[in-house]
């Protein structure tokens, strides 16, 4: 297969791009079928609804299909559950990881890859970007937070396996990320180029056991994190994406890895600001990466598969090189078609039964010192919601409304329903107080409370006058600030099928 490409057909093989809209145009349709891209990504811009998004699959593998090679279209999407969900509008959404690592039991990570992976196979998708195997230990990580299964790095690689093979199972292939750990930042790297100070030895403590379990996994691709680790000097400060050291040394050479390794997305600041498209594309093929990812510009994409080019030609970067990351991608490809052949997905309604047994089994009730659970019909709620907005780019829940205050609704409690910023204003909070003397309790749900600390005076302040119940709907950071008199429970998801799982746990029957 090798000596029938040409040095442009295998550098655009490993090359992952994207379509700018939710149709495929002739533009559209000649770049994939001419430059012969390795791979798409698929975003939210790029869906609204399933029918549409099934036809954008089926017209993406046509134009693939022009190109002559005997491979389909390698389709990803960034579907992790939980705060990055694309495909709410028409399928349920599973809880999340951080959410079901309250639990503390694997099988659910594997419920929960199954669910994803269903989905995935019925729109013809055949690979995930996920799932999240960083250890978030720093709590005020911008990016991570509920992405990630747990601060232990052991939960971390038992859920992780799990999640690879429920997607395995169901067809469709996993990607563990971010190699080797984006889990102790403090800026997010859509944003900016992260620093994290960890040594190589603190590395092989904690943020890499999720990525050595997910090897053993037999994982399809792992991807690369755009963090400088400025205690490694091998890296010679570059970015992990970038450097040899952590790409080929480390990953492919020390743990032994065989499959794909792929960027994260180079399009990001955390690459965009620092390196023109020509150098990042070069730095991260002579890093050993398989495949870049830059899935929103074409400029930016025809300038890196220019610059990769003509580094072969010049001999910067060796053509086995080359030959050797492109026969990585095509036994993916091949992979991918086999877990198709003989996968075992669950139907849209099994999917569904399967999340609300997911949600259900994964919430935890902290404390409840007042015994405000179950619900009562008696007396009447304040139920404080918080307005939800984007956190990082990788977060699928601004503008959504949570749907707790429905679902109680349904229920005919006695509800007065009270919707404030995620940094409540002093107007805001007054507006709160007002409300108190005609209420007999408190609801609170708090959306990272531990960092926007407006909602932990609030809580302060309505525990002080009435009995007080939080629901911790994102990081579980929120529980061991919040004031001991109240109640918590730990959902940490703002999904509609945790909403519903709560009502269901602890809402009394109707009087």
């Amino acid at each position: 297969m090798l000596q029938k490409l040409s040095l442009k057909q295998k550098v655009a093989l490993m090359c992952v791009t994207g379509v700018p809209g939710q149709q495929v145009t002739e533009q559209d349709r000649g770049r994939i079928g001419e430059t012969e891209v390795g791979g798409l990504g698929l975003f939210p811009h790029n869906i609204s609804s399933e029918q549409q998004l099934k036809q954008l699959v089926t017209d993406i593998e046509a134009a693939s299909a022009r190109n002559g090679l005997p491979y389909p279209a390698l389709l990803s999407i960034d579907e992790e559950g939980g705060s990055l969900s694309n495909l709410t509008d028409f399928y349920v959404s599973v809880p999340g990881n951080r959410a079901i690592g309250l639990a503390e039991d694997a099988g659910l990570a594997y419920l929960t890859g199954k669910v994803i992976g269903s989905q995935l196979f019925h729109l013809g998708i055949g690979m995930d970007w996920a799932p999240v195997l960083d250890v978030n230990t720093n709590p005020l990580n911008p990016v991570i937070g509920v992405r990630s299964f747990h601060e232990d790095a052991a939960i971390a690689a038992a859920y992780g396996q799990a999640f690879i093979l429920g997607m395995h199972r169901s067809g469709v292939a996993a990607t563990a990320k971010h190699f080797p750990g984006h889990g102790d930042v403090a800026v997010d790297s859509h944003k900016a180029l992260p620093t994290c100070s960890l040594t190589l030895e603190q590395l092989h403590r904690e943020a890499l056991v999720p990525f050595k379990a997910a090897i053993e996994a037999d994982v399809d691709a792992i991807m690369v994190a755009h963090v400088v680790f400025d205690q490694i000097t091998e890296a010679g400060g570059l970015p992990a994406s970038l450097s040899r050291y952590f790409v080929t040394e480390l990953l492919r050479g020390e743990l032994g890895y065989q499959g794909v390794i792929c960027t994260d997305d180079i399009e990001m600041h955390a690459i965009g600001l620092y390196f023109t498209p020509e150098q990042a594309g070069v730095l991260a093929v002579k890093a050993g990466n398989d495949q870049v990812l830059m899935c929103h510009t074409s400029e930016f994409q025809d300038r890196v598969m220019a610059g990769i080019i003509a580094a072969v030609e010049q001999g910067d970067i060796p053509e086995r090189q080359i030959d050797a990351s492109v026969s990585r991608i095509l036994a993916l490809k091949l992979r991918m078609a086999s877990y198709r052949r003989h996968a075992a997905p669950l139907t849209m309604h099994e999917s569904e039964m399967t999340a609300l047994h997911i949600a259900t089994s994964s919430i935890v009730t902290t404390r409840d010192p007042a015994g405000l659970l179950p619900l009562s019909h008696h007396p009447t709620y304040l139920l404080i919601m918080p307005r939800q907005r984007k956190l990082t780019q990788a977060d699928s829940t601004e503008g959504k409304e949570i749907a707790l205050a429905g679902y109680l609704a349904e229920q005919q409690y006695n509800m007065v329903t009270a919707y404030i910023s995620q940094q409540p204003t002093a107007d805001e909070i007054a507006g709160i107080l007002e409300l108190l003397p005609t209420v007999d309790v408190v609801i609170q749900c708090t959306i990272n409370a531990h960092m926007f600390r407006e909602q932990l005076k609030l809580a302060e302040l309505c525990a002080e006058s009435k009995p007080h119940l939080c629901l911790v709907l994102r990081n579980p950071y929120d529980e061991s600030e919040l004031p001991a008199s109240s109640g918590v429970v730990s959902i940490c998801s703002t999904s509609e099928i945790s909403m519903r799982a709560f009502v269901e746990l602890h809402a009394s029957s109707i009087l």
